[in-house]
């Protein structure tokens, strides 16, 4: 944890070393009074129809379970994605497992299965939006071999998850495990019994989380939804950019939602510094603006959705009840029965 720490400010420092330097203040400060307000009920009304579509998506991967509610699920999922924001190691998305674990009396690694799940599909939507912006507007060999590696990545990883799904031998796997331990003296090969036996169980949850890659109607609304889910994103950062008139297309939102989506994949302090504003800058440097210009534009993007993420997820929050703390706790407890 602390070496992760470490690395994350680093990461931070460096990057925003890169941004500030040279930096034309005076643009920056002129870049902030050009942004027009015209745009701004759209962008809060078409983001949080977004949250509440997330919910839709979840639903259908878990297989449209009648105790979900697509609604519930949107909250929950507004909860996490603002807990991501400011604490480290994706704790959103853990909080979101024990979640719906405790007020669902589901199991937590299934739950969470679904999860990784959903952000394998987010990492195959955002990279064919990549993959048709670059096609389209910048078929620079660099950026499509970054491209079509980012794509190999999250594509390799559904494939992969598929199949260990439909051929699922962790039962088979951590039977041999068991039997090899024999050999060893009779106390450490009980006690490594129980580890890979329960190892197992918790594995064999988790790929229930993958129930859905068997289905073809839900499977299909799960696509079908990650597509409307991102095409709201992209519309989102198209009136941002409209807001300050800097002439783009919606080509350059193609560009920023998929940068600065792969961005968060990178190790940094709470509230992603340093990457977000690092990809923003590149994905609008293809259209030749300047840093001072983006660094600004980016601001006032991260700024407003934080925002209107923390306004609806604190609501949320406070509303279900549970902390941070109990999930702590429960886990410790868990981890020593």
């Amino acid at each position: 944890m602390k070496k992760r720490k470490i690395v994350a400010i680093t990461v931070t420092v460096v990057l925003l070393a890169f941004i500030f330097h040279k930096l034309n203040w005076g643009e920056l400060v002129q870049t902030f009074k050009t942004f027009n307000f015209k745009n701004m009920l759209g962008i809060v009304v078409f983001y949080v129809l977004g949250l509440y579509l997330r919910g839709v998506r979840w639903k259908a991967l878990l297989m449209n379970d009648p105790k979900y509610s697509a609604l519930h699920l949107g909250e929950v999922f507004t909860v996490g994605s603002m807990l991501n924001i400011f604490l480290p190691a994706r704790a959103g998305d853990v909080y979101r497992a024990y979640y719906l674990g405790k007020v669902k009396n589901e199991k937590k690694m299934k739950v969470f299965g679904s999860i990784i799940l959903e952000r394998t599909l987010d990492g195959i939507s955002v990279f064919l939006i990549l993959l048709g912006a670059v096609l389209l507007y910048c078929k620079q060999e660099w950026i499509l071999n970054i491209t079509y590696g980012i794509g190999a990545l999250f594509i390799g990883s559904m494939v992969a998850f598929y199949l260990i799904f439909k051929y699922n031998k962790i039962n088979f796997i951590c039977e041999k495990l068991v039997e090899f331990c024999k050999i060893f003296p009779e106390k450490f090969s009980a006690v490594a019994g129980k580890l890979i036996t329960k190892t197992g169980e918790y594995a064999n949850s988790f790929m229930e989380g993958f129930e859905v890659l068997d289905s073809f109607k839900y499977s299909m609304i799960a696509i079908l939804s990650s597509i409307v889910v991102w095409g709201l994103e992209c519309y989102v950062v198209y009136l941002i950019l409209g807001s300050f008139n800097l002439g783009l297309g919606f080509a350059a939102s193609l560009f920023v939602i998929s940068l600065i989506s792969f961005s968060t994949m990178i190790p940094s302090t709470s509230v992603f510094l340093g990457p977000y504003q690092y990809a923003y800058i590149l994905a609008l440097g293809i259209f030749g603006v300047e840093k001072s210009t983006t660094l600004a534009v980016s601001t006032v993007h991260q700024g407003i959705l934080m925002v209107i993420l923390t306004i609806i997820g604190v609501y949320y929050l406070l509303k279900f009840n549970i902390s941070i703390k109990d999930i702590e706790t429960e886990e410790i407890a868990e981890q020593k029965v």
